[in-house]
Order: structure tokens, then C-alpha cells, then sequence
């Protein structure tokens, strides 16, 4: 064998060691991150079925639940939003949530937080928020405004 291919077995068992490690911890500790979960459901703390598809998204919407907006004010504003929902920049929680509370429903109904799509976390971080406010039936829109916006559903834009 040559010094290269010493070279990668070695820094394969490396690897493969070190992944055994991890798993194993993160199995036993606790503290890991649950590798069956959905990555944002991991972070966020909710319940996979919390998290909707674009038709599910849809079929909340037609149902008249209210639809809330993480991301800035800015991009709810001049790039567009889901028809009649709410702005409620995560990152602006704590002052602009006592601003809108009135317009939010009961703590007993449904809400549906959305962002920017996939890899997108401030929807579930809102969510998160909001349960921690006491809202018990709060969901995620996972494909959020660019799916929607690509599906052509009804949406707004209010900055132009």
C-alpha cells in the first residue's frame, strides 16, 4: 500500500471512530440532537406534525387560520406576504408582539408561522416564541413565502 493510501485509511477510521463517538453520545447524553428528527423541529423543540407542506399550508388558509410572518418588515413589506397575514419579525419579538397581540387569535386557536423556505429558522424560532406566549396550537409553514409565492397563491405586497 502506498504512504497515500496509509494516508486516507487512516484518516477514514479517523472519521469513522469519531462518528461512532458522536452518535453514541449524542444517544446517551441527552443533550444530542434527536437524528430521526427534522432539523428545524430538532432546534425548535416542536412536534414534527407541527410542520406543514405547502397543501396543508393551503388548506389552513382556506380554513381561515391566521397566517403570521417571521421574517423583516421590510421583505413582508416590499417583496410580498401571504394574503392577510401578520408581520411579526422574530428578531423584533419583544417590542413588536405587544403591538400586534390584538390582531393575533385566541391562545386557543391556530396560527401558522412562515418564513423565507427551507433553512429557514425564524419561523420555527417565532413559533417557539409564540408557544412560550401561550399559544398551544402554533405551526410552521416549512416552504414558507417562496413556495407559496411560486404556487401563485393569494398573496400581497404592500410596498409598491
Amino acid at each position: 500500500m502506498t504512504d497515500w493510501g496509509r494516508t486516507a485509511l487512516g484518516a477514514l477510521g479517523i472519521v469513522a471512530c469519531a462518528a461512532a463517538v458522536g452518535i453514541v453520545h449524542n444517544r446517551v447524553s441527552g443533550e444530542g440532537i434527536g437524528i430521526t428528527q427534522h432539523p428545524v423541529q430538532a432546534v425548535s423543540n416542536l412536534e414534527e406534525s407541527w410542520f406543514l407542506d405547502t397543501p396543508a399550508a393551503k388548506k389552513k388558509w382556506d380554513d381561515g387560520v391566521t397566517f403570521v410572518d417571521a421574517r423583516a418588515a421590510d421583505f413582508y413589506l416590499y417583496e410580498g406576504h401571504i394574503a392577510g397575514a401578520i408581520s411579526l419579525p422574530v428578531l423584533e419579538f419583544d417590542s413588536v408582539f405587544p403591538l400586534v397581540k390584538d390582531r393575533l387569535p385566541s391562545p386557543d386557536e391556530e396560527i401558522v408561522c412562515y418564513c423565507s423556505g427551507f433553512g429557514c429558522e425564524e419561523s420555527a424560532e417565532l413559533a417557539r416564541r409564540l408557544t412560550e406566549a401561550g399559544y398551544r396550537l402554533v405551526y410552521v409553514y416549512e416552504g414558507g413565502w417562496p413556495e407559496w409565492s411560486e404556487a401563485e397563491l393569494p398573496s400581497e405586497v404592500e410596498g409598491s
